[in-house]
């Protein structure tokens, strides 16, 4: 092989490995953070008007009396990180989710919130901060007084859907591409409306995440493309020199 085809094959293989470099930096999904949340203790009430109905069978007036519901929620309030969504070419959407699990203050038991499993995660928002309410509705053993450990996990990840034969979409499961391992338990106390420490400002509209991680690939990937264009260009006109030469 000449000492010109050896130049040029020297050139050509450097260019490829800036090209597969960048991909790879434009490919890769960086580990979601252990999220950072507070937690605050409300109550809402409805109230439901006083009725009548008439009883099918004797025609009699029955009256039934006005009453309040109580609705109980903790309130969990999850700072979000920088993260941009995507669509993969296969349909599956790519965002940051957020897995909630509690368990009795005294006990050792965790359980996922609201139905124990992945299919349960939350959607983080657009916005500089994701709010989570948990309904204690379904659990009428946590009284007033009781003390609930809460912990959540970041996941980048997408749901499966399938089609059911009358064409209707229905959700599989979930798949979890990068998790970020759970976040230290934190402590509330039922019946006590105050937050826990310290209490984040939720912003009135929302505002856009940063996307410095995607950003910083791309910006790789453009650096890998005009190196490499520099490289080649570089390495034909020497080429051309040497064949000019002989």
């Amino acid at each position: 092989m000449s000492k010109s085809a050896t130049l040029l094959l020297i050139i050509v293989l450097t260019a490829s490995s800036f090209v597969m470099t960048g991909c790879a930096f434009a490919e890769s999904i960086t580990k979601p953070s252990v999220p950072e949340f507070t937690l605050n203790y409300v109550t809402e009430s409805k109230e439901i008007e006083p009725s009548t109905t008439v009883d099918p069978y004797t025609g009699n007036t029955i009256t039934h009396p006005g009453y309040v519901l109580t609705f109980r929620i903790i309130e969990i309030t999850v700072e979000n990180q920088p993260f941009s969504p995507y669509t993969e070419a296969n349909g599956n959407y790519i965002n940051v989710y957020y897995n909630v699990s509690f368990k009795g203050h005294h006990g050792d038991t965790w359980s996922h919130y609201p139905d124990g499993t992945y299919m349960s995660v939350f959607n983080a928002s657009d916005s500089e901060y994701t709010v989570i309410r948990m309904s204690l509705g379904n659990y009428p053993s946590i009284l007033d007084g009781s003390e609930l450990d809460l912990r959540l996990e970041a996941l980048i990840g997408h749901y499966n859907y399938a089609q059911a034969p009358d064409g209707t979409t229905y959700v599989t499961g979930f798949s979890v591409i990068e998790s970020s391992g759970w976040s230290e338990a934190q402590t509330i106390k039922i019946g006590e409306s105050q937050a826990s420490s310290p209490e984040p400002t939720i912003p009135t509209s929302p505002t856009q995440m940063p996307d410095e991680e995607i950003q910083l690939s791309e910006q790789q990937v453009i650096l890998g493309v005009a190196i490499t264009i520099a490289v080649l260009a570089a390495g034909i006109g020497l080429l051309l020199y040497l064949i000019r030469r002989k």
